[in-house]
């Protein structure tokens, strides 16, 4: 490998590896410095027999409390190497870049595609398996290929290979394949994105190149300030959240009589935004145990210091039910939940 082999150490708290402060102990852990160590990771975890899950920084993710019987891969990206490489209008980078770094990289060389992405955290690893997108832009938009490790090589999947479907794709979705997948997610405000992995996986997301449009430096450059300044708005920094907790709703898979709660105000790209729901159904300020909703976003979950996987669920439940009731709409978790 890498001349360093990874290191696995047990009965690791779980809590300070995640955005939401949540979570119990993992039996095993295991720090790798770049996506090249994976494989040795996975090997490695994979002899004690434990449900693995490979994080950055944790966001997206909601782990039981209590001892858990799994094997954490944290990826630390390194300070140091080549990990965006920029020709012509092409961009390769690894999964471990974070998703902000290539925007940059994009808006620096006048390539545009990608700007309304900006201020998402989380890594492109994690963009890529939970299909991450803002204001009519998504990240397979302009994705050419996908560098994977199946578990015993690597091989590159096409776009279409890829099976893209709103916040999900052939990564995220085990029904459309043998075995799961793995994200990356890096610490931030809001988002990264992270899923499930099984003790026998089959896709995980290494590198990426994309093809994006010629455009003009300041108009990109403008575009990005302006979405990072409406991000800053929504998301004040600091707090302990996962980021959105639901999904948005696909308007063309609302039941027809819901569609007169439909939002009259603005175009939200085909999406009516979970907080619409949420914020009619009261949810702004309602609090579970240690789970508070900001008073400011009803879709906004924050722990407020003693938090459990419990009060989370329990929360989650009372919530959807309410919007059921009332409008219908079945909300569905962008969250996953880790309780083995």
């Amino acid at each position: 490998m890498n001349g360093h082999p990874v290191k696995l150490k047990e009965n690791v708290e779980i809590k300070p590896h995640t955005t939401f402060g949540i979570g119990g102990v993992a039996r095993y852990f295991i720090e790798i410095k770049s996506v090249e160590e994976l494989p040795e990771a996975i090997e490695l975890a994979k002899k004690k027999k434990a449900p693995h899950y490979v994080i950055a920084g944790g966001s997206n993710l909601v782990f039981g409390d209590g001892l858990l019987y799994i094997t954490l891969i944290k990826l630390c990206p390194p300070k140091t190497g080549k990990l965006i490489e920029v020709r012509g209008n092409k961009i390769t980078c690894d999964a471990s870049v974070v998703l902000m770094d290539l925007v940059n990289s994009a808006v620096k060389n006048s390539l545009g595609g990608m700007e309304t992405l900006s201020g998402i955290p989380g890594t492109v690893g994690g963009a890529i398996v939970g299909n991450a997108g803002a204001y009519g832009q998504a990240i397979p938009d302009k994705l050419e290929k996908v560098l994977v490790f199946d578990g015993q090589k690597k091989k590159w999947l096409t776009k279409k290979e890829c099976k893209f479907v709103y916040r999900g794709s052939i990564f995220s979705h085990p029904s459309e394949r043998e075995g799961s997948a793995v994200a990356f997610s890096a610490h931030g405000k809001r988002g990264g994105f992270a899923t499930k992995v099984t003790s026998n996986p089959s896709l995980y997301v290494l590198r990426a190149v994309f093809k994006l449009d010629k455009g003009d430096k300041k108009a990109l450059e403008k575009k990005s300030r302006e979405i990072i300044e409406i991000r800053d708005k929504k998301y004040p920094p600091g707090l302990k959240t996962p980021g959105s907790f639901f999904k948005n709703v696909l308007i063309n898979e609302m039941p027809r009589e819901s569609l007169k709660f439909l939002p009259t105000d603005r175009d939200y790209f085909g999406k009516v935004p979970a907080w619409h729901f949420l914020n009619q159904v009261g949810a702004r300020g309602m609090r579970e145990g240690g789970i508070a909703i900001a008073d400011f976003h009803g879709n906004y979950l924050i722990n407020t210091g003693s938090a459990t996987f419990e009060d989370v669920k329990t929360l989650a439940d009372k919530l959807k039910k309410l919007v059921k009731d009332k409008f219908g709409v079945e909300l569905e978790e962008e969250v996953v939940y880790v309780a083995e």
